[in-house]
């Protein structure tokens, strides 16, 4: 006799795709690739970038009304709170998925859900010690996943910004770097994964723009893998992989950090060993697996009673 499986209901709010909402596709996909949970969505709205994201796949079951109290586990992340909180169960286990630091700052909206008893997965060290003192349950880092395309195109540009994070600091470098003589590339507003991944891979040096802080911060190691160079400001999350001896140039957050960020990027590409660089910044970023992502959340959600 085969026992029945558990339900886990995810919620999402899906006006605008960002890398947040990526991330939680993964870890929605993770948990129906256990084949352990019947996996239940609750999903508004569809991005302009990005529509499909959470549309039609395959195992999940779409609800109509978000209904939290007819599902053995829930789902939550960034400010899916406030649409379970109505339904709240003390006795109901929760994994709550941590994407940014700013959940551990006490002026921030995000920082009042802690008080609430969960199961909380942090994408890196840094979210993990930033909400540690204050969470009401276990913190774990789940090192990030993800899946950069090898794209093997000419690089035709000297410089790629991404900046819609950063729209105006963005278009500031963007001009000063035409009057010096480099061809730019801007994206000041959202535009679709594969268009930011070819733009990387057909320039010479990325320069993806985060914001202050992040949780992680996904554009700096594919800029890593699919640009010669790339130039990320500080955002504390991004010193995870910025370390020296790799082609990377961790500048400060401003526009002449970014500048001199550039010129640094521009100087060690002029230089023989280069090569070197580029292929430990490839080795940095091939240790985030999706692959290792989904063994380590399945066993978490496996054993369930252990962290609850």
């Amino acid at each position: 006799m085969t026992s029945k499986k558990r339900t886990i209901l995810f919620h999402r709010w899906y006006h605008g795709y960002t890398g947040g909402h990526q991330k939680v596709y993964d870890y929605l996909t993770h948990t129906l690739a256990s084949g352990q949970f019947d996996v239940n969505l609750w999903v508004e709205n569809k991005a302009s970038v990005n529509p499909e994201l959470f549309t039609n796949i395959t195992g999940v079951s779409y609800l109509d009304d978000y209904t939290p109290s007819e599902a053995d586990i829930i789902f939550l992340a960034g400010l899916d709170w406030k649409a379970y909180l109505p339904f709240y169960n003390p006795q109901q286990p929760i994994v709550n998925l941590i994407q940014h630091i700013r959940h551990g700052d006490p002026n921030h909206p995000l920082h009042q859900f802690l008080q609430y008893k969960a199961i909380r997965l942090c994408v890196s060290d840094a979210v993990r010690q930033a909400i540690a003192p204050f969470a009401n349950g276990p913190c774990i880092t789940i090192k990030m996943g993800h899946q950069v395309p090898a794209i093997k195109v000419p690089k035709v540009r000297d410089l790629y910004i991404l900046a819609p994070k950063q729209p105006a600091l963005g278009g500031a470098l963007a001009d000063w770097a035409r009057s010096k003589g480099m061809s730019v590339l801007l994206h000041n507003k959202a535009v679709e994964r594969d268009v930011v991944y070819s733009s990387m891979a057909s320039s010479r040096i990325s320069l993806p723009l985060p914001n202050k802080t992040e949780g992680f911060f996904l554009p700096g190691i594919e800029a890593m893998k699919l640009s010669d160079w790339a130039v990320v400001p500080d955002c504390v999350a991004s010193r995870e992989y910025s370390a020296k001896g790799a082609n990377i140039v961790e500048c400060e957050h401003s526009e002449q950090g970014c500048r001199t960020g550039i010129h640094q990027a521009l100087q060690q590409l002029s230089r023989p060993y280069r090569f070197y660089y580029q292929f430990h910044g490839k080795r940095r970023v091939a240790g985030y697996q999706l692959k290792q992502e989904r063994k380590e959340l399945q066993y978490i959600l496996a054993h369930l009673e252990q962290f609850w």
